[in-house]
This record gives C-alpha cells, structure tokens and sequence, in this order.
C-alpha cells in the first residue's frame, strides 16, 4: 500500500487537487491529510527525492501558469483600453488659443515654403544658365556630368545597373552609389530590387514624390495605431479633442487614421487628385496648401462643436485636406472625369460629382450626423475652390514681395561693402 500510496500523494500536490482530495473520504485522501499536515524533506531516499522532483516541477507549472494570466490579463486590458480625454482645459472647450495657433502655423508655413520655392527657382536658373552657357561655349567646365561620369564609372554601380543605365541628374546617380556602397553581406538582389525603386523614385515628378511621401507618413501613423501599448501615445498626440486644449493635434491629426479602409479612401483620392494639383502648383505651394487645409478644416469642425453637445467629440484623418484637393482639381481641370469606386465604368464630370458631396456634407452638418466629419470635408471643399480663385494670386505675390525684399537686401550690401 505504502508502496504505491506514497508516490501517488507526492504527486498530488496542485491546489485543485488538493483541495478535492481533502474534501474526499478515500483512503488516499485521508492519507493525503495525514501527510499534508508536515513536510517531508527526507535526503537521500526515494520519498524525498518523489518529493522535491514534484514540488519543483508545479512550483515551475505554478510560475508559467501565473504568467501566462498576466500576460493575457495585461493584453485584455491594452485590447479593451477606452478613450478618456484629458487635458489642461479641464474638459472645456477653448476657442482662442486653436484660432491664435492656426494662424501662427498658416503664416510660418507659407513662408518658410515661399523661401524654399525662391531657393529651389535660383538654382533652376543657375542650371539652366550654365546649359544654355555650354551651347554658347561661353563655359568650358562641366561639373555636373563629370560627377555623373565619375559615379556611373564605379566598379560597383557597374555590377549593380550595368554599363548603359541611364540617371536623370546628380541626385539620381549618387543615389546609386550609396545603393552600390552598401555592405557585402548584403545580397546583390536585394541591392538590384533597392536601385529599382530609386529609379522609380527618380523618374517621378516632384508633385507626384511630395504626394506619396505625405500617403507614406500616413502609413506609418496607422501601423502606429495598430500597437496596443502605443494608443494612450496615439490618442494623446494625434486624435484631436476640442475638450483636451492641444492645439497641436489640429496638424497631427491630419496625418492620422486608425482604420484601413479610412486609410485606402482617403490614399485614393490623394494620390488620384494631389499630383496634379502639385505638378500645376508647385510643391512648396501644395505643401503650404495642403497643410493648411487639414489644419484648417479641423480648426471648422472645432469652433463649431459647442453648438451641439453630440459634435464635441474626437475626430482624425485627412479628409478636409483630400476635399481641398479635390476641390482645387475641379477647379483647376472643370472638364476631367472621375469614377466612383463602386461604379469604375460610369465615367461622372468632376463639375457635377464634386458638388453633388458637398451637398451630401452640408446636409449632413445641418443635421448633425455623426458618422463622417462632414463640417471639416464641407470646410476643405470651399477651401479648395476659394484657394485656386483667389489664393494661388496671393502666393505669387507673396514670392515676388520677398524677391524684392531680398534685391534692396543684398544692393544695401553690396553698397555697404
């Protein structure tokens, strides 16, 4: 008896089990008690060796099982987390201070863009000064495709593309070289996949690059979204809340999506609209634009949401500013056609679909459906159309104030040297 009941109670030593077998009448069970009530630490016999073996072995059960729970518990509770705004405002909603911030980043971002298009037509013109020089052999250097040469001659650009690729400029071959320069363990596959996409890269137009760089950003705050340790972060820094007092979000959430398809309907329309837009602008121009609408439009949708307690609440995505931008198309190309995704094969004049949504969104902000932000794609639609009618007048003049600014600047110091 003895022989088998002693293992059999070694054994034995789980909370649940132990329990059940307290609770039992057996002869096990009460053997179970008798045994339970004092330790049994008996070295260098087979009891005591039964003895440690289990208690080691459910004392390392008993940890696992702990874990597991708390690590299960802690995802539940990330999974199940709940939006709780929180803020310096005290839960009001402050009307001031977003219309103060809105207009400080409007200013500074149309004119550090201004200074960056100024820049950029300078070197244009040097370049173009020094290729219509070389026609004219009024210059006998030629810096620019020496450096091309020099680069494309490389014994690894040569076994990366090859003797007869062709680059658009300097930027582009000196892409290829440090593509080129990247360490051996690297395949040469995976190097040759990495030169594609910067040929790619390099073939686009710069309204087409600004465009996919903002979807990418975009991109990257939505994988951003899908962490659970990451959305008190997220829902602190890039989901705006008239009742939280940052202002800042008025711009972060502009770059902000949590679901996929908010993400995909929002792409579509960017990248089908935006580069044109970008390519008749310029890119600096889209920038300033393109900012300000989202920052805009959320600032609309802000200031309007203490008229009705159901429109305070949180709001992102970068709808205004996609409205904008397709406003800004229409009014730029008022004959192009566009197709619903839903109906690809029924081709619709952008005159007539354009302000057929914003009736839907006006209609919807009267009545105050809650499902879209229909007062910030109501608010970037006019943007658009009022930018191309009279803002696109207001940035030319705005790059030839500074260019003027900056002749008497540089004239009063030639003067004074």
């Amino acid at each position: 008896m003895y022989g088998i009941g002693l293992p059999v109670v070694a054994s034995f030593r789980s909370p649940g089990l132990s329990r059940a077998l307290r609770a039992s009448t057996t002869p096990v069970s009460i053997l179970h008690r008798s045994l339970s009530k004092r330790p049994f630490n008996l070295p260098g016999t087979v009891l005591g060796n039964q003895r440690r073996y289990a208690q080691g072995r459910y004392s390392r059960y008993d940890q696992q099982q702990y874990e597991q729970q708390h690590q299960d518990s802690r995802y539940e509770e990330e999974s199940q987390w709940e939006y709780r705004p929180e803020g310096p405002s005290g839960g009001r909603v402050l009307l001031f201070r977003p219309i103060v911030w809105t207009a400080i980043f409007t200013t500074g971002v149309y004119y550090l863009c201004t200074e960056s298009f100024i820049k950029h037509r300078e070197q244009l013109r040097q370049s173009s000064h020094y290729y219509f020089g070389r026609l004219g052999n009024f210059y006998g250097g030629s810096t620019d495709d020496s450096q091309i040469a020099d680069l494309m001659r490389d014994p690894k650009v040569l076994s990366l593309v090859g003797w007869s690729h062709a680059v658009t400029g300097l930027s582009h071959a000196k892409a290829l070289s440090r593509v080129a320069r990247l360490p051996d363990w690297i395949p040469l596959e995976l190097k040759r996949t990495v030169a594609a996409f910067t040929d790619r890269w390099h073939t686009l137009s710069r309204g087409q690059r600004c465009v996919y760089t903002i979807a990418a950003l975009n991109a990257v705050v939505l994988g951003m979204w899908q962490i659970p340790r990451l959305l008190p972060f997220m829902a602190r820094t890039f989901l705006h809340d008239p009742r939280t007092g940052r202002s800042y979000t008025l711009l972060t959430s502009s770059f902000s999506h949590r679901e996929v398809w908010h993400f995909a309907f929002n792409t579509i329309g960017l990248v089908s609209f935006g580069s044109i837009v970008a390519d008749t602008m310029s890119t600096e121009q889209f920038a300033a634009f393109y900012l300000s609408a989202g920052v805009i439009s959320g600032l609309a949708s802000h200031l309007l949401s203490p008229l009705r307690a159901a429109l305070i609440m949180p709001s992102l995505g970068v709808s205004g500013a996609v409205y904008a931008v397709v406003g800004a198309s229409m009014m730029l190309n008022p004959d192009s056609k566009i197709a619903l995704i839903f109906l690809p094969f029924v081709p619709i004049s952008i005159s007539h679909a354009f302000p057929a949504l914003l009736a839907y969104d006006f209609l919807g902000a009267i009545l105050g459906w809650q499902k879209f932000g229909h007062v910030a794609h109501l608010t970037g639609g006019l943007l658009g159309i009022a930018y191309v009618q009279w803002g696109m007048d207001q940035w030319a003049q705005l790059v030839r104030a500074i260019e003027v600014h900056r002749a008497k600047r540089s004239k009063q110091n030639s003067i004074g040297r």
